[in-house]
């Protein structure tokens, strides 16, 4: 019985394969290139490594972009509240205005009666002094007088007493506050998918003077923009690193010489908060020259503070930081270190001494809010 029902799922088997064919007979038509298939494993896992790199970079510019969105939003309701807070003090000084205005009148009124009631408490008491000592003459001039400040009080009554209670009310705009629950949000929230493909064009040129008091001139020699929109630049022309507010104000800035006439090179962000610059000797590069050094600044309350110091055999040139890993040209030379508390040198990538410079001439593009700014040397 076993057999037979083993017979029958065999036949069903074969039934519903067109061809049968034994894989010892396989093995002696198909080559086998085992050192092939290594290879193409090796290129299928660089592939997989290259777009799992991008992917995370994608989701690091992903997060850098809400951020940056997450403090614009803050910023918005900064100036809402700002903008309410004006039509308070406005609306608040209008009700001041209103008070001054009604009771300035009401203050007048209560001055002349306090003065018309004194003068006539005097001529009261001289008439009856007069009367005591039975002056006739003095008597018609008391009298007299008093007729007048009587009559001055009935015209002044007349003419300016309005017995109306005022008061002072207030109307809220209920528009705004209408209008404010209406809103779904301080703004649209919107999905950008950026196409490595698209050429960029220059939209337009702005300029901007980011020289400090005393400054006669400014070369900028590297930019790096922070995640709050403000811009770190490094001015070599002054030997400052220098802090630039949203719209391109110089907030703070600090000098990076030193007795040897160490200028800023370029600039790479490591944290969101903290920084590395470049810093070489003026003018020199390559073997026999003073060592160069890279300086850490932090940006704490939109002011650099100068924090560590790591030094190098080399000329600093250029710096790129990227997980963990600091890549440093020399002029000559392309170094990668591991960073960390200190900086370990894991290898000297490329290098060619055929010239003084031998890097070639590069375009740094830099994105502000969607707007790029190119800077080429």
């Amino acid at each position: 019985m076993k057999n037979l029902f083993l017979s029958k799922q065999y036949d069903f088997f074969y039934r519903t394969c067109k061809r049968v064919i034994l894989l010892s007979d396989l093995v002696k038509s198909t080559p086998t290139d085992l050192k092939q298939v290594s290879v193409t494993i090796q290129t299928t896992l660089a592939k997989l490594k290259e777009l799992q790199e991008n992917q995370e970079d994608s989701i690091q510019s992903l997060l850098s972009s809400y951020d940056e969105q997450l403090h614009k939003i803050q910023e918005n309701r900064k100036k809402i509240i700002a903008a309410l807070n004006k039509l308070e003090q406005k609306t608040k000084q209008e009700l001041k205005d209103t008070l001054t205005k009604l009771q300035a009148p009401l203050e007048r009124d209560i001055d002349k009666c306090s003065t018309l009631q004194d003068e006539l408490k005097q001529l009261g008491e001289a008439i009856h002094d007069i009367g005591d000592k039975n002056k006739q003459e003095l008597s018609l001039i008391a009298s007299i007088k008093c007729k007048e400040k009587i009559q001055q009080f009935e015209k002044y009554q007349k003419e300016n007493f309005v017995e109306i209670k005022s008061s002072i009310s207030f109307q809220p705009n209920n528009k705004i506050v209408e209008y404010l629950s209406k809103l779904s949000g301080l703004g649209m929230t919107l999905t950008e998918m950026q196409n490595q493909d698209k050429v960029i064009r220059m939209d337009r040129k702005s300029e901007y003077d980011v020289r400090t008091e005393g400054e006669l001139k400014c070369y900028i020699r590297d930019i790096c923009v922070l995640s709050s929109g403000q811009v770190l630049v490094t001015d070599q022309s002054t030997y400052k690193v220098k802090l630039l507010s949203q719209t391109y104000q110089v907030v703070s800035h600090c000098s990076v010489s030193d007795e040897l006439n160490t200028e800023p090179m370029g600039i790479c962000q490591i944290t969101s908060s903290e920084f590395g610059i470049a810093v070489s000797p003026m003018g020199s590069h390559g073997d026999g020259f003073p060592p160069s050094k890279i300086l850490f600044i932090k940006v704490n309350n939109s002011q650099l503070v100068k924090d560590r110091i790591l030094e190098f055999q080399h000329y600093c040139n250029s710096i790129v930081y990227q997980k963990g890993d600091l890549f440093v040209t020399s002029g000559t030379a392309l170094f990668k270190y591991k960073l960390s508390d200190t900086c370990t040198l894991v290898s000297k990538l490329h290098e060619d001494k055929s010239d003084t410079w031998t890097g070639r001439y590069y375009v740094g593009f830099v994105f502000i809010h969607k707007k790029c700014i190119i800077k080429s040397h």
